[in-house]
């Protein structure tokens, strides 16, 4: 007691040391602790506990959604991909999109609700071992030189990877983790994230890089996500995976300078950013659709199978060269979890002399320190915590997590509809050790399809005597009204069955507590042909005589070429390389590296798409390249 004061001391970070979120203020962890006490002492005391330590009581809503319509783009002539952007104030939120050839629409798609918050939380330090990720480059560890003791290096050169040459292009597979991999016995265990199907829309990354000696040669690291279009077809030969690349956002300007630095982005949900990988059916033994379009709110919603840290528009004449270096990985994403308190999960009772607050099992992080549950001393069966639903549910799959510190051992999970009568449902041994490392250190249950008020855990011993721990207990199922962030959230869906050659209205309709919100009417012209689309874009890493221009192309089901126009008028005169633009009906991104230019000097330029069907051009855009030095 002498130094209960420190409890509300802020706490002091090395700098250049990755920080987890801070979990409840610490005037609130020392007053849950003193108020344990009295809650020996006093009669009625864990009620009051409970009323202070849960979910405070929600108010209403006192603001309609502020809703945005934004942009739209072809998928093909027939379907359309429309986005905008929703900030719901914090509240369960409701969307749906309406659309028609005059303003008065006449149609609109399914209302769906906001996800939940982002509030579930994946780490990976490479301390020891590689922790489940996998590449096609040569793989090193090592202990200590990272920003946080060890690292993983991943060095060219790698063999192509070429399935995706009809879509973004030739590959090469730096750094990826199977997140969804409990989906299959038959495959290698992964992490499970979310029992296997995490909601990744506007997830936040950050991690730690460094390259050595790197040399792109054209080539960009990013973000690449794949999950199963179908998840019933995970064991099928024939399967199909959609996969995306984020090319809003590039890492490879970090890599230049042979330093460690942190990169923090978020995975925006909105087509604009993103270009969709495609197929090669020559590249896959005779399996003509091994990979599928799936929408990126689809995938990036359900990513039930990998991500990486890839390498894209390889040239395989001229690949890149040298290494990257990983260090300190996290993933925030979307807590679906029923037992999240924002999800409606509340904490009813739990073990009165728990050597660790009982909420850490529920908010959010998988293990760490801090972020774990042990008993008290020399405990005895049962440990048990009961958890009571704001409404009832149905629970589809439970993920029991351990302490790597304290591993408890057989656990049970009971449910109830009234809170007084319980079944059991499930009994597991939690593995005693995580392999390779503490984030496979779970058991999973799933097609449970339970009914439940209530949930209640029961810890029946531990590997160690002396404590008995738990690391995170996740509940995922239907029924639960989820809090949304107070923050915005990109939206998108895709809308088929379309005229080509139409215009079409369409706007975002947001709804929560407080009101309905319109947003405003946008249009969009369908293309009546299979030319390729193509609007010009930025340029980028300007030097005095060199640039990268960049542009975004549909080549509309053909297979199509592109290459930049520039020169110091809009007669252009010169033209880039050409390159290869697959022939998906998804826009994507393209880009090319001009190196033969003045500096200072103003240069018009526009991007030129090619096809069977046609040729199509950009609008004019400049750049000034900088001064001679």
């Amino acid at each position: 007691m002498l130094n209960w004061w420190r409890e509300f001391l802020p706490e002091v970070s090395n700098p250049q040391e990755p920080r987890e979120p801070p979990g409840p203020p610490r005037p609130i962890r020392f007053i849950r602790k003193q108020i344990r006490i009295l809650g020996w002492l006093l009669p009625g005391a864990c009620f009051w506990f409970m009323a202070c330590s849960g979910e405070p009581e929600r108010p209403g809503p006192d603001s309609a959604p502020t809703v945005t319509t934004g942009l739209g783009s072809a998928l093909g002539t027939r379907a359309l991909t429309v986005n905008g952007s929703i900030h719901p104030h914090g509240e369960p939120t409701t969307y749906y999109f309406e659309y028609g050839t005059t303003k008065d629409y006449g149609f609109r798609t399914a209302e769906r609700p906001l996800p939940p918050r982002l509030a579930a939380y994946y780490h990976e330090s490479w301390d020891d071992g590689m922790g489940g990720w996998d590449s096609w480059l040569n793989q090193s560890l090592f202990a200590s030189g990272g920003p946080s003791g060890g690292y993983v290096r991943l060095a060219e050169p790698s063999r192509n990877d070429h399935n995706h040459d009809d879509g973004i292009g030739t590959l090469h597979l730096t750094k990826y983790l199977w997140c969804g991999r409990c989906l299959s016995p038959d495959r290698d265990p992964g992490p499970c994230l979310a029992a296997g199907d995490p909601d990744l829309r506007d997830a936040k990354v950050s991690v730690w890089v460094r390259g050595n000696d790197r040399k792109p040669n054209g080539s960009e690291l990013l973000w690449w996500s794949q999950a199963y279009v179908h998840v019933q077809m995970v064991d099928d030969p024939g399967w199909r995976a959609s996969n995306w690349a984020y090319t809003g956002f590039l890492l490879t300007d970090f890599l230049m300078d042979d330093e460690w630095h942190k990169v923090d982005y978020r995975l925006r949900n909105d087509t604009s950013y993103w270009s969709f990988g495609g197929n090669n059916p020559t590249r896959q033994g005779g399996v003509a659709r091994r990979y599928d379009y799936g929408s990126i709110d689809t995938i990036q919603g359900h990513l039930n199978d990998d991500f990486f840290h890839l390498t894209a528009f390889i040239d395989v004449d001229n690949p890149p060269s040298g290494s990257i270096d990983f260090d300190e990985f996290q993933l925030v994403y979307r807590n679906e979890s029923l037992l999240f308190p924002d999800n409606g999960g509340r904490l009813m009772t739990w073990p009165q002399d728990s050597a660790d607050d009982p909420a850490t099992l529920t908010d959010g992080w998988r293990h760490g320190s801090g972020r774990m549950w042990k008993s008290s001393p020399d405990p005895e069966a049962p440990q048990e915590f009961v958890y009571a639903f704001e409404r009832p549910v149905t629970i589809d799959a439970i993920q029991v997590h351990q302490n790597p510190e304290w591993p408890g051992k057989e656990v049970e999970v009971l449910v109830s509809e009234d809170g007084q009568t319980y079944t059991s449902i499930l009994k597991q041994t939690l593995p005693r050790e995580g392999e390779p490392n503490a984030n496979f250190a779970f058991t999973l249950d799933r097609g449970l399809a339970a009914r439940a008020g209530h949930l209640k855990v029961r810890l029946l011993s531990g590997y160690d005597s002396r404590h008995w721990g738990l690391g995170e207990i996740e509940v995922f199922g239907d029924g639960a009204v989820m809090r949304t962030d107070d923050d915005l959230y990109n939206v998108n869906l895709d809308i088929e069955h379309l005229t080509p050659g139409t215009t079409y209205h369409y706007r975002l309709v947001a709804t929560n507590g407080a009101g309905t919100t319109y947003g405003a009417d946008q249009t969009y012209t369908l293309p009546a042909d299979h030319r390729p689309l193509v609007k010009t874009g930025a340029a980028s890493r300007i030097q005095a005589g060199a640039a990268k221009v960049e542009g975004r192309l549909n080549p509309m089901g053909v297979r199509t070429r592109f290459y930049f126009q520039y020169g110091t008028d809009t007669g252009y005169g010169r033209e880039s390389s050409a390159g290869y633009a697959g022939l998906q009906v998804t826009p994507r991104l393209v880009f090319s590296n001009l190196t033969d230019l003045a500096p200072g000097t103003t240069y018009h330029y526009r991007l030129v798409g090619e096809n069977e069907r046609g040729l199509s051009y950009g609008d004019d855009a400049t750049f000034t390249t900088a001064p001679a030095k």
